[in-house]
């Protein structure tokens, strides 16, 4: 899930849940969905307890929130979620503080006093399973464990993410998970509606294997996109789109 009003008021534009589901496709890990949240903590808590109640899902993602202002409020919905005290981390504090000392040097800062902004970063739910290195930033990705489902929460500023994401949970919590299998056809000058009927048999005859259409009219094309755990599955499936594009005159 995303968090951040900007992202509702259609200010900015939500990358990390795209690059996140790309990952975790790549990775073994098709996504169930994705979720957009304001900052509103009683939602933020509603969405996570939602989310880790679900019994198909066993990692979570949170990104945004993490930061100084009074705004970002994801570690205080976590908390409450997960019915956690929340405490000062120390090795996050200690990293904040030598941040602020080599910006104090180069005189971007007055002082290097940490104030009330920058502990709120370094304050998170008690009991993680693992505190996450940012190398790029201050806040830190935290990661919690209940029963089966883990549950990440990651700073919304897409290099902060993006670093720590493959940098500690990838290794660390993702290894080992098998890729589904992708084929696709591109036809060119095709019209999608020409393929409903056999679209909708395949629903039928491979109920397990994800097939869609998805038209481009930048390039004049059309993409038939067949995606599944069994890849001989998958290749049955886009021969029959094969068979049925031949069929109708297309070059496939």
């Amino acid at each position: 899930m995303a968090i951040g009003d900007e992202l509702l008021s259609g200010f900015t534009l939500d990358t990390n849940s795209h690059w996140i589901s790309g990952r975790l496709r790549l990775l073994g890990h098709p996504v169930k969905r994705v979720s957009q949240i304001r900052d509103r903590q009683v939602e933020i808590v509603e969405a996570i307890q939602r989310e880790i109640a679900d019994p198909d899902l066993t990692h979570v993602f949170c990104t945004g929130g993490l930061g100084p202002t009074p705004d970002d409020r994801t570690f205080e919905a976590l908390a409450a979620a997960l019915g956690r005290d929340l405490v000062v981390w120390d090795e996050v504090r200690l990293k904040i503080e030598k941040r602020l000392r080599r910006m104090l040097e180069v005189g971007l800062i007055e002082s290097a006093e940490p104030n009330g902004g920058h502990l709120r970063m370094a304050t998170i739910p008690a009991r993680p399973e693992a505190v996450l290195r940012n190398r790029v930033g201050s806040a830190p990705g935290v990661v919690y464990r209940l029963d089966d489902t883990f549950i990440y929460a990651l700073p919304g500023v897409p290099a902060e993410m993006k670093a720590i994401f493959g940098e500690e949970i990838e290794p660390a919590f993702l290894a080992g998970g098998t890729a589904g299998f992708l084929r696709e056809m591109r036809l060119s000058f095709a019209l999608e509606g020409r393929f409903y009927h056999v679209l909708r048999e395949l629903e039928t005859s491979h109920p397990d294997v994800s097939v869609g259409s998805y038209p481009n009219f930048e390039s004049k094309e059309l993409v038939l996109r067949c995606q599944g755990a069994d890849q001989k599955r998958v290749e049955d499936a886009l021969g029959i789109l094969r068979r049925a594009a031949i069929a109708l005159g297309y070059k496939a």
